[in-house]
């Protein structure tokens, strides 16, 4: 009874640890279960871009390169406030120096009256006495310099200096949206093509099928001596050639999975499933109200204003090193011949000076705003040639789309009349009325029909996407 209750509470332990000892595991890694399910589920596009858009590192890098020049703004703003430089000096001269004890000398009792800096040895008197009471220390000369510096009078320099700053976080922060639309097109892209991968797979298999009943009938007509060998080796030849362009279809299926999973940030081994959504959908997009939706919409023209705006900004900088500058400087020293300067018999001094400044260089500043201005220049022409080689894509990326628009109803056709024409010819061979070769030709015709369809349609998509990519309206 007692062993029987022992043993009980042994195996009680025992399962108690193992609960204990897997609850953190199953616990901390509820998240990624969770993430597990979803990835084991099927992926449409608009799951693909969200994750894509949360995940990705492109995007890190462009938020971060926004903080960056956010930082530099504040850099540039703070010049218009006044700077403060504390410096603290100790020196030792060996020789008495007469501005030192002029320096130091003061009305405050010092801690000698006189003080002796050797005597003789026979007269006893001291071979240096000063002609005054001092309470410091001549040879030792310790200094608390505080210098507060205003610029009053720059020449418009900071003021271009802190809107080149400012513009340069204008610049950052649609770079962000368009590092977003390239990254959306990215995704489908990958999206689309994995599903051509796939629709080309079936068409792979849907041929190997048909080549192998094919195969089975002529081994039968061969049997039964209505065919000679060569057509069953004919035929056992072009199922071999099916066979490779599935395996060609298997490879382009994983390296597609592998890219989704790269712009995902999924592992690469990661199994993925996608929603095959390629039904024809017709667009709105028509000429020439596609120019004038891309010069509204393409965050690239508003980056090249902004360029154009900052050339401006630093050509006006460089004018301001022409002028003079004007600046208020307060300066606050603490004297001692002590190494604290805030000792008691310390003394003061303090004084506010303006500067004005004017630096000669021998043309050099000259030259610089000369160079500004033609990098000015070359900010305008970039923009024109910019918003010209836009106009350009977007007529590209229009014309592509409506081709493969027209192709899809061509394709849908011909896979018809493929699909009919290989059905004859295989009733016909099986009445011995048609040739093997027309069997074959008619079904390598059919599976490159369905092909060219499933690529025409998917080609579409992309191509629609390229175009709303071109037009800035990618979202």
């Amino acid at each position: 009874m007692a062993s029987s209750r022992t043993a009980k509470n042994v195996a009680f332990i025992a399962v108690s640890i193992i609960f204990l000892m897997a609850a953190p595991l199953y616990g901390g890694d509820a998240e990624n279960r969770h993430r597990g399910a979803v990835r084991d589920a099927k992926l449409d596009l608009r799951q693909a871009v969200s994750i894509a858009l949360d995940r990705n590192l492109r995007l890190s890098d462009s938020r971060l390169a926004t903080q960056e020049k956010e930082h530099q703004r504040r850099e540039a703003f703070s010049d218009f406030f006044p700077s403060t430089n504390v410096q603290y000096s100790a020196t030792w001269y060996r020789y008495q120096q007469a501005a030192n004890i002029a320096a130091f000398s003061g009305t405050a009792p010092g801690r000698w009256s006189v003080r002796g800096f050797g005597t003789g040895a026979l007269t006893g008197v001291p071979l240096l006495s000063p002609d005054y009471p001092y309470r410091i220390d001549p040879y030792r000369f310790f200094a608390l310099t505080a210098t507060m510096t205003q610029p009053i009078f720059t020449g418009g320099k900071l003021l271009n200096d802190y809107k080149f700053a400012k513009l340069g976080v204008d610049y950052s922060a649609i770079q962000y949206q368009v590092d977003t639309q390239d990254l959306i097109l990215d995704v489908y892209e990958a999206y689309y093509q994995l599903i051509q991968a796939e629709k080309l797979l079936e068409v792979a298999e849907q041929s190997i099928r048909a080549l192998e009943a094919l195969r089975n009938q002529t081994r039968e007509f061969f049997k039964a001596g209505v065919v000679p060998k060569v057509d069953v080796l004919s035929t056992e030849g072009q199922l071999a050639q099916a066979r490779i362009q599935r395996t060609q279809s298997l490879t382009e299926v994983q390296r597609q999975k592998a890219q989704l999973n790269f712009l995902l940030r999924y592992p690469q081994e990661t199994p993925i499933d996608v929603v095959q959504d390629i039904n024809y959908r017709p667009n709105a997009y028509r000429v020439p109200e596609i120019y004038s939706t891309a010069a509204g919409n393409r965050l690239e023209i508003r980056q090249a204003n902004i360029s154009v705006e900052q050339a401006l900004a630093l050509l006006k900088s460089s004018k301001a090193d022409l002028l003079p500058a004007v600046s208020l400087q307060t300066q606050g020293t603490r004297l001692n011949d002590d190494w604290n300067a805030f000792d008691p018999e310390g003394t003061n001094d303090w004084r506010i000076q303006g500067l004005l400044t004017w630096t000669f260089d021998m043309f050099r500043t000259r030259e610089t705003v000369k160079e500004r201005r033609a990098s000015q220049a070359r900010a305008f022409v970039a923009r024109e040639q910019l918003i010209e080689q836009i106009m350009n894509e977007v007529k590209s990326a229009f014309l592509d789309m409506k081709r493969s628009e027209s192709d899809i109803q061509d394709n849908r056709k011909a896979v018809e009349f493929r699909q009919e024409n290989f059905r004859i010819n295989r009733e016909r061979y099986k009445e011995q009325v048609a040739t093997y070769i027309e069997v074959l030709d008619a079904q390598r015709q059919l599976s490159q029909a369905q092909g060219d369809y499933y690529t025409s349609l998917i080609g579409y998509r992309i191509n629609q996407a390229v175009v709303e990519r071109r037009l800035g309206i990618l979202r």
